[in-house]
């Protein structure tokens, strides 16, 4: 402390000598001072503006809005026009076509749900008093219905086998042998098992509020029992992950991203760090698997995609990607517009007008996912379309943020979205080539199967040990599954386990979440090929 109240009391007193010295009577060296201290003034306002900047940015990103739309001032003020109102190319555009891309938002989700139909019944009767109704008859009843609700009502379920002996005792006793159960002698059967799973990976309640939930309903089963209980099942569900790991593979598109997960680290008692899941999502197939791993390096992606696999896979902009890919010749690597577009709406809400022309351009891409949708095209179609129409305006997105080069300030978003473009051009212009009508603008679906694992990770916080983050890795990835099929987690889980305790190696088909949405004839299309145009006002979804 000492020493650091002598350099400043040094570096003063020299500021002060500076500051009192005669200037020099030769004009060439009061010329030379001149121009120092206009440099050094320079770079003082450039340093400056550059704080500012950050600072007012900084003060957006935490108080300002999260939602990467533009407000209506915002547009107004810029310029920029909803996407709704901009007209559809004439050439080749029927009427009805215009009416459906360029027409008002399809109203979703609005209106009062019907009620129930598959609830039980039950009846209570209010009369009135029997000195009331003396005299009258009765013509009919007035019924009014309420939809209500018990906590969860536990039940003791006791598997009887009856022993069957022979009456002159010629051989022993004989009982039928007891079904295989999910875990031997644990005391619970799979419907209680479903129940803590989907408790976790669905509704996102940690095991320790679970067990005061149940304590409520009359059962004590403590949280230890209940980590052994998901233990148990993921070690059975694996074979279900291992499947679907089949079924990506067997597709030629896959999109993959990563999300960072809080991980106990076992090296610093108490002390938690960052760990991954990676996921990978065959829009196609409908199929997604996430994968557990302490670091984010791009060697698991190794480990993932076999030599010999041949596709296209979509990714964001991290630096991994690319390196790995480089060296896999039979692999086509697609990234996502969507990230572009975030660096621009980032730019906009600084308040850089010039990243105006680039949302418009932008934007004008996603309206052509949206016409393609909208007129049904077929995937060749859909690459042909993209070619006559999305080409020109990536040739001139792609012509602005060259000139942007030369003219974007040196710092901000701007300058941050014309360096992303300018490293990633080829891989987030590779969509619209004519044989890659099936890929899709962006990499949002991929993105929006992560959003349960950062629900999970506000109320239960972290993963306890690296050697036990493949157990989440295989229930999100099953509940994933059912999500984009359309069928009941819970449900499923209670029917499958049974019958993995049950199964081999051989007879263990059949029992995926598609398979069961088959059975049941739930399996709908809500998550088929949309290509990101039904997002409202055609904006992305935000990153999880």
């Amino acid at each position: 402390m000492r020493a650091r109240s002598i350099q400043l009391r040094a570096r003063m007193n020299t500021e002060n000598s500076f500051i009192t010295d005669p200037l020099p009577a030769d004009v060439t060296a009061l010329q030379s001072l001149v121009r120092e201290l206009q440099s050094e003034l320079k770079i003082s306002i450039l340093r400056c503006s550059r704080l500012e900047y950050k600072m007012r940015d900084l003060i957006r990103r935490m108080y300002g809005p999260k939602s990467e739309k533009l407000n209506p001032a915002q547009r107004l003020l810029f310029g920029i026009l909803d996407e709704a109102s901009i007209e559809p190319p004439a050439t080749g555009t029927a009427p009805n076509d215009q009416q459906t891309s360029a027409g008002a938002k399809k109203k979703r989700c609005g209106g009062r749900k019907p009620k129930p139909e598959n609830l039980p019944v039950r009846h209570r009767l209010i009369d009135l008093p029997a000195e009331q109704k003396e005299g009258l008859v009765k013509i009919r009843e007035e019924i009014t219905e309420q939809i209500e609700y018990q906590p969860s009502r536990f039940y003791r379920l006791h598997l009887v086998r009856p022993v069957d002996a022979h009456p002159k005792k010629k051989h022993a006793p004989v009982v039928a042998a007891l079904p295989a159960q999910v875990i031997p002698q644990a005391g619970v059967g799979p419907g209680f098992i479903a129940h803590v799973l989907t408790a976790k990976y669905v509704d996102h309640i940690p095991l320790f509020r679970q067990e005061r939930i149940d304590a409520r309903g009359g059962v004590w089963i403590g949280r230890q029992a209940r980590c052994r209980y998901v233990e148990a099942a993921a070690h059975l569900l694996i074979t279900i992950r291992a499947q679907l790991i089949e079924r990506i593979l067997q597709s030629h598109y896959v999109q993959v991203d990563e999300t960072f997960t809080k991980l106990m680290d076992p090296d610093r008692r108490g002390r938690s760090r960052d760990a991954y899941l990676w996921g990978y999502h065959a829009p196609l197939e409908k199929v997604v698997v996430f994968e557990f791993s302490p670091t984010r390096s791009g060697t698991i992606l190794y480990d993932f995609f076999p030599d010999k696999w041949c596709g296209v896979v979509q990714t964001d902009g991290a630096a991994m990607y690319p390196s790995v890919f480089k060296h896999r010749p039979n692999i086509t690597h697609i990234e996502c517009i969507a990230h572009l577009r975030r660096y621009v709406v980032d730019a906009l809400k600084s308040d850089e007008r010039q990243a105006v022309p680039l949302y418009k351009d932008i934007s004008e891409l996603y309206r052509l996912e949206r016409v393609a949708k909208d007129r049904g095209l077929t995937d060749q179609q859909r690459g042909y379309f993209r070619h006559a129409k999305a080409k020109p305006v990536l040739k001139r997105l792609q012509a602005q943020f060259r000139e942007l080069e030369h003219t974007a300030p040196q710092t901000g978003n701007l300058r941050g979205a014309v360096t992303y473009a300018k490293n990633r051009w080829q891989h987030l212009s590779g969509y619209a080539k004519t044989g890659f009508g099936h890929v899709h603008i962006d990499n949002n679906r991929m993105e929006d199967k992560f959003r349960p694992t950062k629900v999970g990770l506000r109320n239960y916080l972290f993963i306890g040990h690296p050697a036990a983050g493949w157990r989440s890795a295989v229930v999100y990835t099953v509940v994933a599954n059912c999500k984009l099929v359309g069928v009941n987690p819970e449900n499923y889980i209670a029917w499958v386990l049974p019958k993995l305790a049950a199964a081999t190696n051989k007879t263990a088909t059949g029992l995926l979440p598609h398979d069961y949405a088959l059975l049941t004839g739930r399996e709908d299309d809500t998550d088929d090929v949309v290509q990101s145009a039904d997002i409202t006002d055609l904006e992305p979804s935000p990153s999880s």
